[in-house]
């Protein structure tokens, strides 16, 4: 008999009730962070009273020109950061739960995100074009990640 017990890998039906709670948190916790930013997104996307109706009025010290292209650039950024916010924990709460579950995530739930990240870019093509950039680089990076 050996002095020391070895200790026996943990299987996935083996979980503890603690690591449950932990993942369903962690669902909840990236699901809310992803409504969050879909909300900010539909807001920054849906309308362009904000940043040409606020932001522009605030700062009037800078040159009407420069002034136009520089929030016109700095809104851009902020509308794909938020899309693809929406996206990473959107994506990671979905994952998490197919995980949870004890199923691999679809495709179809992978192109059901990635078009309704790319359906709230229809109203500039720039968004549209770095948002599916940003995409691109998300999904390569969370697929590279992944257990295997």
């Amino acid at each position: 008999m050996p002095k020391f017990k070895k200790e026996q890998s943990r299987t996935p039906k083996s979980r503890k009730i603690s690591d449950d709670v932990l993942m369903l948190e962690s669902v909840r916790i990236s699901a809310l962070l992803g409504g969050f930013f879909l909300a900010l997104s539909l807001l920054f996307n849906g309308t362009e009273l904000f940043f040409d109706g606020i932001i522009l009025k605030l700062i009037p010290s800078l040159t009407p020109l420069l002034q136009k292209e520089f929030w016109v650039i700095f809104d851009n950024i902020i509308k794909v950061a938020v899309i693809l916010f929406t996206f990473f924990f959107m994506m990671i709460s979905v994952g998490n739960y197919k995980e949870f579950t004890g199923k691999p995530i679809d495709l179809k739930e992978i192109v059901l995100l990635v078009g309704l990240s790319l359906a709230q870019t229809f109203r500039n093509l720039y968004v549209f074009i770095f948002t599916l950039i940003g995409l691109v680089f998300l999904l390569v990076y969370l697929y590279l990640i992944q257990e295997s």
